[in-house]
């Protein structure tokens, strides 16, 4: 069974959005490999994202490639688990820095993206 990764079409926006950053894309591809390879139980820095009821939504850690930082400073995902063998990445953002610094405006873009 092959997992597919669907991305909402807002994730454009956000790789944009951190244009200030180095590679972007290229660390969310190679996060992707990453999951592809080890699926969402045995990939690090995935964690349950709590508000959402019975969606399951879930926070990764990105690790920034092409930079000298540590794993706290990276990118983060938010993605739904949409079936078992599908998943839809939501939003993707810098911790701690532009738009969505906090984690309330975080949580009312991935709720607005989820109606869509």
């Amino acid at each position: 069974m092959k997992l597919e990764i669907k991305c909402h079409s807002d994730i454009d926006k956000d790789l944009k959005n951190l244009k200030k950053c180095a590679d972007p894309l290229g660390s969310l591809e190679s996060w992707e490999r990453l999951f592809l390879v080890k699926g969402i139980n045995e990939t690090p820095g995935i964690d349950p994202y709590p508000g959402f009821g019975d969606k399951k939504i879930y926070k990764a850690r990105v690790v920034p490639l092409k930079e000298n930082r540590g794993k706290s400073d990276g990118y983060r995902l938010v993605f739904q688990l949409i079936s078992n063998d599908c998943i839809k990445l939501v939003a993707y953002y810098r911790h701690n820095a532009g738009k969505l610094k906090k984690e309330s405006k975080v949580m009312g873009v991935v709720k607005s993206r989820l109606l869509d």
